[in-house]
């Protein structure tokens, strides 16, 4: 039997990167990954999807399906409903935030 030449696939540990090189090419390959899963998601299951990333508040990258357009104006002119929970949604990620900083 031949010897390994890798560990495989293990759990990484998670802790913010520190080295500025690492970080990027980190954030490049995990927006990548979460990229193609909503791709996938929007196919799969015929949802309209929209993310939206700040790096480093410098630079924004976004995916949506059908398109960005169509579904801020969905969610801006059409859905009251909608509206209110994604304010709800909202206030409940910023008290998130206060509670663990």
């Amino acid at each position: 039997m031949l010897p390994r030449k890798s560990k495989g696939l293990q759990k990484i540990q998670m802790a913010r990167v520190e080295k500025a090189s690492d970080l990027l090419v980190t954030f490049s390959k995990r927006r990548h990954g979460l990229f193609t899963n909503a791709s996938e998601l929007s196919i799969l299951c015929g949802v309209e999807i929209a993310t939206i990333f700040f790096s480093g508040g410098i630079k924004v990258f976004s995916f949506s399906h059908p398109s960005v357009e169509n579904l801020f104006n969905f969610i801006l002119f059409q859905q009251q409903e909608f509206k209110r929970v994604l304010c709800d949604f909202s206030n409940i990620i910023l008290q998130l935030i206060l509670v663990t900083h």
